[in-house]
C-alpha cells in the first residue's frame, strides 16, 4: 500500500470529534477515524521510512509508536478536553535512551487552522544541553549556518521563543536568533490542504526532509558529543 491522501471527510471528522468531546461519539466513529485518518498517517510513516532510515538507522519508524493519539492524557492538565483535532507523526530515536537532546523530524496537521507543517527540532532540552549546543554553534559557525541555510531553502523558518534579553551580545548577528532561542525548531508551514488529499504529499515531505537533513546531522553530532562528554 501507498499513501493516497487524507480526505476532507477525515479532517472534518477530527474537528467534529474534538467538538463533541465525548467517548460515546468517539466509540461510534472510531472505525471511520481509523480508516480516514490514522491509517493514512501510518502510511505516511511507511512511505518515508526508507529515506529516514538512511539518515539515521536508529530512528523509530513503527507507525504505532510515532503517530499521535487522538485521546489526550488529561491526568496532569487543567484542560480536560478528551480529544484533540490535530494529528502528527514524530520521527526520532527512542526517548528512553535519548531524552530530549536528540533531534526529531515531524509532520503535523491542524484542521482547525487549515494548515499542515513539517520540520526538524529539539524540544524541552535541559539547560545544560542548550548551553552545550550553543557553544558548538559558536565554535562551528560556518558548518551550522550552512546547515541552517539549506534547511531554509524551501521556505522554512526558525520558529521558537526567544529570550527577552540578548544572551549573546558579542556574537555575529547571523547566529543571534539561534543563540537566543529557548528551544530549536525549523519549520515549514503550508495552507495547501489539497495536497493532503494527494499522494504527492509524500514527495513534498521527502523534499523538505532532504533540505532538513544537514541540520538533522549537525544536531545528531551535537547530541553524540554531549553524551560522550557527560559519560567521560
Amino acid at each position: 500500500m501507498t499513501f493516497t491522501g487524507i480526505s476532507q471527510e477525515g479532517l472534518f471528522l477530527l474537528l467534529q470529534n474534538r467538538f463533541e468531546n465525548s467517548k460515546e461519539f468517539y466509540d461510534k466513529h472510531k472505525a471511520q477515524l481509523k480508516s480516514l485518518v490514522m491509517e493514512p498517517m501510518g502510511q505516511i510513516v511507511e512511505d518515508l521510512a526508507p529515506s529516514l532510515s538512511e539518515l539515521d538507522r536508529d530512528i523509530v519508524l513503527t507507525p504505532s509508536r510515532v503517530v499521535s493519539r487522538l485521546r489526550r492524557d488529561t491526568r496532569f492538565s487543567k484542560d480536560q478536553t478528551l480529544y484533540r483535532a490535530n494529528v502528527w507523526v514524530c520521527f526520532t530515536r527512542p526517548r528512553v535512551e535519548y531524552p530530549h537532546i536528540w533531534p526529531l523530524y515531524w509532520f503535523g496537521i491542524k484542521p482547525e487552522e487549515s494548515i499542515w507543517n513539517a520540520g526538524v527540532c529539539i524540544w524541552d532540552s535541559p539547560p545544560a544541553y542548550m548551553r552545550f549546543m550553543k557553544k558548538r554553534i559558536m565554535a562551528q559557525p560556518e558548518d551550522f549556518l550552512g546547515a541552517a541555510e539549506r534547511a531554509m531553502r524551501s521556505g522554512a523558518e526558525l520558529c521558537t521563543e526567544a529570550y527577552k534579553k540578548d544572551r549573546a551580545p558579542d556574537a555575529p548577528e547571523a547566529l543571534k536568533p539561534y543563540l537566543n532561542a529557548k528551544n530549536f525548531q525549523v519549520m515549514v508551514t503550508s495552507q495547501d490542504m489539497a495536497l493532503l488529499r494527494s499522494p504527492a504529499l509524500i514527495e513534498e515531505l521527502r523534499a523538505h526532509y532532504a533540505d532538513f537533513a544537514a541540520m538533522y546531522r549537525w544536531l545528531k553530532t551535537c547530541a553524540e558529543n554531549y553524551i560522550a562528554n557527560t559519560e567521560s
